[in-house]
């Protein structure tokens, strides 16, 4: 667990009784670190000599450091002209084995179960796999990468992944499998490209005899293999994509899909996440901008396992994957009911902003925000009438609301309430969403 201490003056914490002025310092030092380097941990934190720093930026370094998952304990003192960051680093476990339980109004109840295997077979090799279970979800994936991974220094690794989804609001399942080499190279300061091949196989079953033609059609298995690259931007970027401490972070995606399959089709996916402090007193916004598109080579179109939805999460105030096409044929149901096929957009653009007021300001563990949601998925590429209209414009929804998380030492709540939504005819509202996650 995560705890702020943070009291500039005395250089004990636990003496704080007033949040005391923002200070300047001259010299910043790091205690208790062995895995990393102290440049990497002030870097990190986001602290630097010669700035004003009070509260707001001790909790924000904090935050920073926590992201990281590295480090169990975190305090922040000074001495004279000198802040001390203190950490107790998580234990160095050449192997680890964690069980989580959960829930989230997207997938209801799950549980997972964690490997986690630092210096595998004493050759510098992480092993990283995840297996959830849901009601609705169950996905299982492993990485195995390493800093040496292709020989002579060439850092890489190979990801295998198997996802299931029978989701209640579409009229098929959907499965999963690849295997993905891929090789990752610095091409710049906190900037990596990452080239890969993945050879997959997806599965769209369990049709609803009712569905849409669109989706009859798509029904089946697909096995091909395909190329791709992706390109990360952002202060501190990892091999594995991740930015441990920046206000940004960009990611572009780039895959071609479909050499030696039956359907051959591109897909790119551009990722932006941001965050910046407003005031000094902890007013921040945070936004992540995702878009995305996937585009037939020849052949065939895209099917339903490759085109987007939007929902739950993704776009709050709505049920997940219900904002998407639809083909929409009124009165073609049992006893004259309508019958709704959700299809997924060949296209998806959305942007979740959060205004984050510091009600808690001496709880860092307690985040309130309020949200402001926009998106949109549409086209569908067919050839293939709909039984009644197909609905795939762009008309984009829209949704605010507020929300709040609480970090505790069993795990992570987080809620929102969707105060209004603007949505188009046939869409589902959600506006609660919950969850909660724990990891024992």
């Amino acid at each position: 667990m995560i705890l702020l201490a943070a009291f500039i003056g005395t250089g004990n914490p636990s003496s704080a009784q007033e949040v005391p002025a923002p200070r300047v310092f001259t010299k910043i030092e790091v205690e208790g670190n062995s895995r990393f380097r102290d440049q990497d941990v002030i870097a990190t934190s986001g602290l630097q000599t010669g700035d004003a720093i009070g509260e707001p930026e001790l909790i924000a370094a904090v935050e920073a450091l926590e992201f990281t998952g590295e480090f169990e304990d975190i305090v922040i003192s000074s001495n004279g002209q000198t802040l001390i960051i203190t950490v107790e680093e998580t234990p160095a476990f050449t192997g680890g084995l964690t069980f989580g339980l959960g829930f989230d109004t997207d997938d209801g109840i799950f549980g997972s179960v964690g490997l986690s295997i630092d210096n595998a077979f004493d050759r510098g090799l992480a092993i990283r796999s995840n297996l959830i279970v849901a009601e609705e979800t169950q996905t299982f994936r492993t990485l195995f990468s390493s800093e040496n991974f292709w020989g002579d220094g060439r850092r890489g690794g190979v990801r295998f992944d198997l996802e299931n989804y029978d989701f209640e609001n579409t009229a098929y399942d959907f499965f999963a499998g690849s295997i993905e080499p891929f090789i990752t190279f610095d091409i710049a300061q906190n900037a990596l490209l990452e080239l890969r091949y993945t050879l997959s196989v997806r599965e769209i079953y369990n049709v609803n005899p009712l569905a849409s033609p669109i989706i009859q059609a798509e029904n089946g298995q697909d096995i091909s293999s395909g190329v791709g690259f992706s390109l990360l931007f952002g202060s501190q970027v990892d091999p594995n994509g991740l930015a441990t401490a920046s206000a940004w972070r960009l990611r572009f995606d780039q895959d071609f899909t479909g050499l030696g399959g039956d359907t051959a089709y591109s897909e790119s996916k551009l990722i932006l996440n941001a965050r910046q402090r407003l005031t000094q007193s902890g007013f921040a916004i945070r936004t992540t901008v995702e878009l995305g598109a996937v585009t037939a080579l020849g052949g065939d179109d895209p099917r339903a396992s490759e085109r987007f939805t939007l929902g739950g999460s993704r776009l709050r105030g709505f049920e997940r994957a219900t904002i998407s096409p639809r083909d929409v044929c009124l009165g073609c149901g049992p006893g004259g009911s309508d019958l709704i096929t959700i299809l997924g957009g060949n296209y998806f653009a959305v942007a979740r902003t959060d205004l984050l007021v510091p009600i808690f300001q001496r709880q860092p563990q307690i985040e309130t925000f309020a949200f402001f949601d926009i998106g949109s998925a549409w086209n569908v590429d067919s050839d293939v009438a709909p039984a009644g209209i197909l609905e795939d414009s762009a008309d984009f929804r829209s949704s605010y609301g507020i929300g709040a998380s609480f970090s505790t030492g069993i795990g992570k709540f987080e809620a929102y309430y969707a105060i209004g939504t603007d949505g188009e005819p046939f869409d589902e509202d959600q506006e609660f969403g919950l969850s909660f996650r724990a990891s024992f």
